[in-house]
Parts: C-alpha cells; sequence; structure tokens
C-alpha cells in the first residue's frame, strides 16, 4: 500500500529516477542522508505544524466569542466559513506534505564520480548540482545545536567565485549560491569531507587529465633512438668535410 502510495507521488511530482554519474565518468561513492536526518526534519515540519494549528485555534476562539459582538451577521457567516475552509486545508494537507516529507528524504542522492561530484535533491522542487573536482575551493563542516544533538552535520562544498553565503542555509536551498553545494543531514560528516578531499587531490595531482590515467613514461628505447640518430648526424658532417675539400683540388 504504502509502494503504491509512493509511486502514485512520484509520477504526480515528476520526480525523474535516480540520478547518474556526469559523463565520461564513473560512481565512485554514492552517500545518502542518516536516518536521524528524517526525524530532524520531521520535528522541524511538526513544529510548522503545531504554529498553523495554534493560528486556527486562536482564529476560532475569535470568531466564537468576538466576531459576532461587532460585526454584522453577514460579516459573522463569512468569517466562520473562511475557518472552516482553513480547517478543511490544514486537515487535508497533513497526510500530503508528511509524504513529501518522507520522499524528500528517500529521494536525496550524493554521488561522486571520479571526476565530479553531483547531489540531487528536493520533490515538489528537483535541485540537481555537478561540481568537478577542479574548481573545488573549500569543504567544511557545519552544524547547529538541534543537528548536533542529533550527531548530524552538512559537508558544504564550495567552488571558485563562491565566497561566503552569509548565514546558515534553509533546508530547501531556497537562496543558496551556485558556487555551493550542501551534502546535508549526513552521520560521516569527517569521511565525506576526507573523501571529496582525496578526489579534488588525486585530480591537481594529475593535471588536466583523468585522475586514473597514469602519467606518460619515457621507454629507454626512445632514447637510444634518440642518440642513433645524434651519431648518424655527425658521421654526415665528418663525411662532409672530408669530400668537400677533395672535390675542390680536382
Amino acid at each position: 500500500m504504502l509502494e503504491a502510495v509512493k509511486g502514485w507521488l512520484l509520477r504526480l511530482l515528476r520526480v525523474p529516477a535516480q540520478p547518474r554519474a556526469p559523463r565520461g565518468g564513473r560512481i565512485v561513492r554514492i552517500f545518502r542522508a542518516a536516518p536521524a536526518y528524517f526525524r530532524y526534519r520531521l520535528a522541524l515540519w511538526s513544529l510548522h505544524q503545531l504554529g498553523a494549528l495554534l493560528g486556527l485555534l486562536g482564529s476560532l476562539v475569535f470568531i466564537t466569542y468576538v466576531s459576532g459582538e461587532i460585526g454584522p451577521p453577514v460579516a459573522d457567516f463569512l468569517l466562520r466559513a473562511a475557518e472552516a475552509v482553513a480547517w478543511i486545508t490544514f486537515l487535508a494537507q497533513l497526510p500530503f506534505s508528511f509524504a513529501v516529507l518522507r520522499l524528500d528524504f528517500e529521494m536525496r542522492w550524493y554521488i561522486l564520480s571520479d571526476r565530479s561530484l553531483r547531489i540531487r535533491e528536493g520533490v515538489m522542487s528537483v535541485r540537481e548540482k555537478t561540481i568537478t573536482f577542479a574548481n573545488i575551493q573549500n569543504i567544511s563542516i557545519r552544524q547547529n545545536p538541534l543537528q548536533r544533538l542529533l550527531r548530524l552535520a552538512d559537508v558544504r562544498v564550495a567552488t571558485a567565485g563562491g565566497g561566503s553565503s552569509g548565514g546558515a542555509q534553509g533546508h530547501g536551498g531556497v537562496g543558496e549560491s551556485m558556487h555551493e553545494a550542501y551534502f546535508r543531514g549526513v552521520a560521516n560528516a569527517e569521511e565525506i569531507r576526507n573523501v571529496i578531499a582525496e578526489r579534488v587531490r588525486l585530480h591537481r595531482d594529475a593535471g588536466l587529465g583523468d585522475p586514473d590515467e597514469p602519467e606518460p613514461i619515457a621507454h629507454a628505447a626512445d632514447s637510444d633512438v634518440l642518440a642513433a640518430a645524434v651519431e648518424l648526424r655527425d658521421e654526415v658532417r665528418g663525411l662532409r668535410r672530408v669530400l668537400v675539400p677533395a672535390r675542390a683540388s680536382s
């Protein structure tokens, strides 16, 4: 039943399948958000829903005890109708928003290839970023108090020209710079930072080529050929010195 609902929502929201490695590369590692990250997002979602519920209860108290005393009957009727619509909307969105929250956790991908990293997140609005190791300038780890409590962290990857984002970013990615990407809600932040740093180092050590390709090696046979060519050139020059005076004397 749950899988059927999940499949229906994915088709409804047109969420693409699992992302592939960038063209010309192969997948080295795949990281996923930790299970505690879902609990973290669930806590934030619950706080938002609680705020909306308190707002509805406050408006219900106002309509019940105040609006009928200060306004005409028509206005009171419209307020009660609006309150009813608000309650229906709130109750209807609860299962849908919870399902989207769960899908957002499950459809979050952090992929490292041998040339770059690719991050996909979001369900209502799918966001995908690909960053080559040649452009990575900084890798940092960020935690807020709730994340520290749950032993979670975000790994921030900044590229050339990114600068500072000027504060913590929301988990929806709104306002996030195009020069930075986040591995959100991971339990192995140190490992991820070390793996990325190692790939960056391998890429830079190899120059502009593939870090997995060996450096060109000069073979001994090439040196022998070059030495023979130099020796032949010297012999030709010596013969010219002998032959040219002999022709001149004849």
